[in-house]
């Protein structure tokens, strides 16, 4: 394809003119504007002043173009050419990102005339390359002839500048790989995570794996990146990310890893912790004795989830007919059923440490606050607080309680043989 790339969701072109020349005197940052001063002990401009600025905005104006082009059916009219240089535009601005890494005072600057413009923030540039890969590979509409460059480009590396990172094809392939022995020791297809988990209590392959990957993207977004005014780049790593099942079970592996903890605590406990309905659903998607095992590793959460377990508690209203607690009507956001109340209450109180000494506090104080009724049926929490106390020498009961830590094998299984996740 001879001539400028266009944007299909932009009237603005995207042009490799500027990107080939830079490109080729391969200097360490390949970015030379015309009217630049060079340094004559390096041969290469010096970032800074208002020249280098608007050339650094003009660029970035046509990276949103390249990327909206790499997914679109425009790549149906590029040849090998146009496809190595849209690749070489991915790499250059990898490489900008980390000349600005050193550069503190003019990635802020730029990242503010970024924000205003509504152009991609600085820490986007690094991934430029995986970005375009990642398009160009899952797009049908690449002829065969720039496919099978880029394929070859992909397994055989051509040598040039030597890159800051690790090469994507090799990152992927590490994972692919580490997917594919994880394969071999799933549960079969139709237990799921949860249950899988079950068989000793400790979070299975697929959870811990996804736990050491969030980790280390949290890690790589905290290095050398400048948060946009007050959030820091591990919350807006977070916030890009779908909130689910999937998330919440990461973030409650990553929390319990022994190795790793204080890194955990450090950046997914404040992000829990600042948004309440993101905690509520947190802690209703995980199964009480994880909940209960979180508490006593994380004393920051059991505060809140105790408050959580009074709100749950106070929607739950008597019903004479069938002497039982019942939801005031569908379970909504903010509604549990008795049997899972009770379950949560169940497994904190079997714990030796404060989340045991803590419920029982706040039963008996609730308690107070209602009457201090010894009747069944006129407060929810003197029939929690009467059902604890009549089956704590359950040995059903007592099987819930967290395994200590350093708790051997056998221990644990023996403690945790009725967990439901």
């Amino acid at each position: 394809m001879a001539g400028p790339l266009t944007n299909g969701c932009s009237a603005k072109a995207v042009s490799f003119d500027w990107l080939d020349a830079s490109w080729k005197r391969q200097t360490s940052l390949s970015f030379r504007p015309r009217h630049a001063k060079s340094s004559k002990k390096h041969g290469r401009p010096e970032l800074g002043g208002p020249v280098i600025m608007e050339t650094l905005l003009s660029q970035a104006e046509q990276l949103p173009g390249l990327l909206a082009a790499s997914r679109s059916g425009l790549v149906r009219n590029w040849d090998p050419a146009t496809l190595t240089r849209a690749l070489s535009w991915g790499r250059f601005f990898r490489r900008l990102h980390g000349r600005l890494r050193a550069q503190p005072g003019l990635r802020a600057a730029l990242e503010r005339r970024l924000n205003r413009a509504g152009l991609l923030g600085v820490g986007h540039w690094r991934r430029c390359p995986e970005l375009l890969a990642l398009a160009l590979l899952e797009n049908r509409a690449l002829p065969s002839a720039a496919r099978h460059r880029f394929l070859r480009g992909l397994l055989a590396p051509a040598g040039g500048p030597k890159e800051e990172e690790e090469p994507f094809v090799h990152l992927l392939a590490r994972r692919k790989a580490a997917s594919q022995l994880l394969l071999l020791h799933l549960p079969p297809l139709a237990m799921t995570e949860e249950e899988s988990d079950d068989a000793g209590g400790r979070d299975g392959p697929v959870a811990k794996t996804q736990a050491q990957l969030l980790l280390s993207r949290l890690r790589e977004e905290s290095h050398g990146e400048g948060g946009h005014d007050d959030v820091s780049p591990s919350a807006a790593l977070l916030a890009q990310l779908p909130s689910g099942p999937t998330l919440y079970r990461a973030v409650a592996a990553a929390l319990l890893e022994p190795s790793r903890e204080v890194e955990a605590r450090a950046t997914l406990l404040p992000w829990l912790l600042g948004d309440q309905a993101r905690l509520a659903s947190f802690c209703r998607l995980l199964p009480a004795p994880r909940m209960a095992l979180l508490c006593r590793r994380h004393p920051e959460l059991s505060s809140p989830y105790l408050k959580l377990l009074a709100s749950w508690g106070r929607h739950l209203v008597y019903d004479p007919l069938r002497g039982e607690w019942r939801t005031s009507g569908s379970e909504e956001e903010g509604q549990v059923p008795w049997h899972e109340l009770r379950e949560r209450v169940r497994c904190l109180w079997q714990d030796p440490g404060p989340p045991g000494s803590a419920i029982r506090t706040q039963l008996k104080q609730l308690k107070a606050q209602e009457g201090d009724f010894d009747v069944p049926g006129l407060s929810i929490w003197s029939d929690l607080l009467l059902d604890m106390e009549t089956s704590a020498s359950s040995a059903k009961e007592t099987k819930c309680t967290p395994p200590p830590p350093g708790a051997e094998p056998a221990e644990q299984k023996q403690r945790c043989n009725s967990l439901t996740f």
